[in-house]
């Protein structure tokens, strides 16, 4: 008997954390992500992550991405080492990994403030 698995995924919150006014675009977060998985894992692994902008709030100055749950480490590691998207220093910085999303939106209520 042949069992099809789905794939489990995680999804990780993180903070957009900058100097001045943020002058960057949505696919920018998202390229400069796939950047830093390409330069430092390799097209290999970047072909495993199964990476998804879920949701970004430049105003609020966070994001959750969705990847595969084997390739959460890969991803937070990414995001860490990301400097610099179009000029402008940032620092993408996790903030929380979890198996749902609904998780990840109860975490980001008011009274649990992200700033």
């Amino acid at each position: 008997m042949n069992i099809v698995r789905t794939e489990r995924n995680r999804y990780i919150l993180f903070k957009i954390i900058n100097e001045g006014l943020l002058s960057i675009e949505h696919s920018d977060i998202l390229k400069s992500i796939w950047k830093s998985i390409w330069r430092f894992f390799g097209m290999k692994e970047a072909n495993k992550i199964g990476l998804w902008m879920v949701e970004i709030d430049l105003e609020n100055k966070f994001g959750i991405i969705r990847c595969a749950h084997q390739t959460k480490e890969i991803v937070i590691t990414a995001l860490s080492f990301i400097t610099e998207i179009n000029g402008t220093k940032i620092i993408l910085s996790p903030v929380k990994t979890s198996g749902t999303i609904k998780s990840i939106k109860e975490y980001m209520k008011p009274e649990k403030n992200l700033n």
